[in-house]
């Protein structure tokens, strides 16, 4: 158990989600077609006097294919034993090493990056949620073919841990009670005058801060949520003032809660 699973009790146990099994079934008849149908047929164009061409091309398809098996068996690797428990004040993540990582809702930062895309008719969505505690330790958890290119400040070490099952559903469960935890204390702060600092950009009572630039709320003409990114208007401006990946905010939700009644505040006649 590592010093991130020290935390203090976090009360009653409300679900718990076991790690997404690999689905083999593709791979097996993969494997079996390209080595038992592809192999022989290559030794009969090299009987032939095909050429180089068809050894370049087979030998592409045996890379790839290795090059997927072995990332299957890291998935399946990572996911044996793993289970992410969600309770009344936090989350406890175990590794399929063993593991520990526990999170308290009220201090945790969740950067969470969701991609929904059309695929034969269908919405699919690919999830993937960075965890970080206090102690600095960051573990990332969801789609594995996926890897945020996000920037997280205060990370010490960075783990990544299984693919849960049901991300549809212990995802939002994660953001909303990172909100219910944290709006409340967040918004007091805003309203005290504290500078409120989410990785990539800061708010404040007297506006909002983005790569060394900052806008005033009165000069804000609007705040968008687009395809996954937070943009900032300027008034009188077409071209955008911010536009910041939703996945670099930890803990999203708050942050637009508290920009919206930020922002709202300087409009109020």
């Amino acid at each position: 158990m590592t010093e991130s699973g020290t935390a203090p009790r976090l009360g009653a146990l409300r679900a718990t989600y076991g790690a997404r099994r690999p689905p083999w079934t593709g791979y097996v008849v993969g494997g079996v077609l390209l080595f038992g149908g592809g192999t022989p047929l290559l030794v009969a164009l090299l009987v032939g006097g095909a050429g180089p061409l068809p050894v370049l091309a087979f030998s592409i398809g045996y890379a790839g294919y290795a090059w997927m098996l072995v990332d299957r068996v890291k998935l399946a690797r990572r996911g044996k034993g793993a289970r992410l428990d969600l309770h009344e004040r936090g989350a406890v993540v175990t590794l399929g090493g063993g593991n520990v990582h526990t999170f308290d809702w009220d201090t945790v930062r969740v950067h969470q990056d969701v991609l929904h895309s059309r695929k034969n008719g269908t919405t699919v969505s690919s999830h993937v949620y960075t965890l970080i505690g206090t102690d600095g330790v960051a573990c990332t958890i969801g789609d594995s073919r996926r890897t945020s290119s996000s920037r997280y400040a205060g990370v010490v070490t960075h783990v990544k841990g299984a693919e849960f099952a049901e991300p549809d559903q212990w995802g939002p469960a994660v953001v909303r009670a990172v909100g219910e935890a944290q709006l409340g204390r967040v918004l007091e702060e805003a309203a005290n005058g504290r500078r409120l600092e989410f990785n990539a950009i800061a708010l404040g009572l007297h506006g909002v801060e983005h790569e060394e630039r900052t806008l005033p709320w009165g000069r804000v003409s609007e705040l968008r949520l687009v395809n996954g990114r937070f943009h900032v208007k300027e008034e009188g401006r077409r071209s955008l003032a911010m536009d910041v990946p939703v996945s670099a905010i930890p803990n999203f939700p708050v942050f637009h809660t508290v920009a919206k009644r930020l922002h709202e505040a300087t409009r109020r006649p």
